[in-house]
C-alpha cells in the first residue's frame, strides 16, 4: 500500500542523489521542446494540447493557463518519464486522468487560501492546482530527493511563484507548513492513517481534501471512529467536475475540528490526543476573510465553492506559519 509521506509508488524514502535536470533544451518550439523528439524506444508525442474529449474541461479548469498546463504535462511526458515519476503507458492519458482530474479540486478551495500538498510526487495535485490557482499558497511536502528535484526545477521552469518545495515526510515538517488552510493528497492509504499524517498540518477549522476512489464510501464507515479521535469531523464526499468529466473526481473532505497532542501511532503515522480544545461554531464560517488577503490574482467566480473553508476563528494559528518557509521558491 502507498504510504503518501513517500510518494506515490514508493514504499520508503530514497537516497538517490539527483542528477543535473534532464528538462529539454530550449528549441525553436515556443514552448522550448521538439515534440517529434524521443527518450529511448518512447516516442513523445506533443501532449501540450488536451485530447478533444477533455479540452472542454481543460479550459474550464485552466482558463487562460491552459499553455502553462500544456508546459507541465510536456515535463510530465519527458522528464518525468525519465525520472520514473510516470509511467510511460501513461502518456496518452495525462490530461484525462491527472490534470484535469486534479485540476477539478480547485471548485473547493477559497480564494487565497494556503494548501499543503502531502506526498506530491510528481507534483500531482500541487503544481496542477498552482497552475490552475495562481491565487494560491502551495507547499509541496515530499521526502524523496529525486522527487524533491523535479518539483523544484518544474517549478523554476513553470515560474510558479506561489509555490514552495519541501523535502520531508508530513510528520517531521509539522513545525515548518502547519496550519494551512487545506491539506491536500492522491494516494492510496487507508483514510485513517491518511487523516493521522494531514490533518496536524492543517489549522483548526482547515480541511483535508483527499482525492479517492470508489472505496469512498466503504472507507468512511470503517475510519469514521478514527478519524474522530486524531481531531477529524465527520468525513464527506464531494465530487468534482459534475458535467465536466466522467466520472467526476471524488474528494473526501475532513474538517480539523480541534487540535490534538502529538503521539505516536501504532500503525506508523502520527496519532494524537485531544488537548480539549474544541473548534469554535466558527470555523465553517463564510469565506470572506479568505477573499479579504486574496492576492486577487486567480479570478473569481470559478470558486465560488470554497467558502466553507473560511472560518474567522482558525486564522491566528496560520499566520504566524511563514517563519519556517525559508525554501521559499520564487520564480
Amino acid at each position: 500500500m502507498t504510504d503518501p509521506r513517500f510518494g506515490a509508488g514508493d514504499l520508503g524514502p530514497g537516497v538517490t542523489t539527483p542528477g543535473p535536470s534532464s528538462f529539454p533544451a530550449a528549441s525553436s518550439s515556443p514552448s522550448g521542446f521538439d515534440p517529434s523528439s524521443s527518450i529511448g524506444d518512447l516516442s513523445v508525442v506533443d501532449v501540450r494540447q488536451p485530447p478533444a474529449e477533455v479540452t472542454a474541461a481543460a479550459v474550464e479548469v485552466f482558463g487562460d493557463r491552459l499553455a502553462l498546463a500544456g508546459r507541465f504535462a510536456q515535463l510530465l511526458a519527458t522528464d518525468g518519464v525519465v525520472r520514473g515519476l510516470i509511467g510511460p503507458r501513461e502518456t496518452p492519458r495525462l490530461w484525462e486522468r491527472h490534470l484535469v482530474n486534479c485540476g477539478v479540486m480547485a471548485q473547493l478551495f477559497p480564494i487565497g487560501a494556503s494548501v499543503v500538498d502531502v506526498g506530491s510526487g510528481a507534483g500531482l495535485p500541487g503544481i496542477v492546482l498552482a497552475v490552475a490557482r495562481p491565487d494560491l499558497d502551495i507547499t509541496l511536502v515530499e521526502p524523496l530527493a529525486r522527487r524533491t528535484a523535479f518539483l523544484t526545477e518544474a517549478v523554476d521552469e513553470l515560474g510558479l511563484d506561489n509555490v514552495t518545495v519541501v523535502r520531508g515526510r508530513a510528520e517531521e515538517v509539522i513545525g515548518q507548513v502547519a496550519g494551512a488552510d487545506i491539506v491536500t493528497a492522491r494516494a492510496v492509504a487507508a483514510l485513517d492513517r491518511l487523516a493521522g499524517w494531514c490533518l496536524p498540518l492543517a489549522r483548526v477549522g482547515g480541511r483535508l481534501l483527499a482525492l479517492k476512489g470508489a472505496s469512498a464510501d466503504e472507507e468512511i464507515g470503517e475510519h469514521r471512529a478514527g478519524i474522530e479521535r486524531i481531531g477529524g469531523g465527520e468525513p464527506q464526499i464531494r465530487l468534482c467536475g459534475v458535467g465536466l468529466i466522467d466520472p467526476p473526481a471524488t474528494v473526501v473532505e475532513i474538517v480539523k475540528e480541534r487540535e490534538m497532542e502529538v503521539g505516536r501511532g501504532r500503525s506508523g503515522g502520527s496519532s494524537r490526543r485531544s488537548s480539549g480544545a474544541a473548534a469554535d461554531g466558527s470555523v465553517r464560517g463564510s469565506a470572506g476573510n479568505a477573499a479579504g488577503r486574496s492576492r486577487q490574482s486567480g479570478g473569481g467566480g470559478r470558486y465560488g465553492q470554497g467558502g466553507r473553508a473560511g472560518g474567522s476563528g482558525g486564522r491566528a494559528a496560520g499566520e504566524g506559519r511563514g517563519g519556517g518557509r525559508g525554501n521559499k521558491r520564487r520564480g
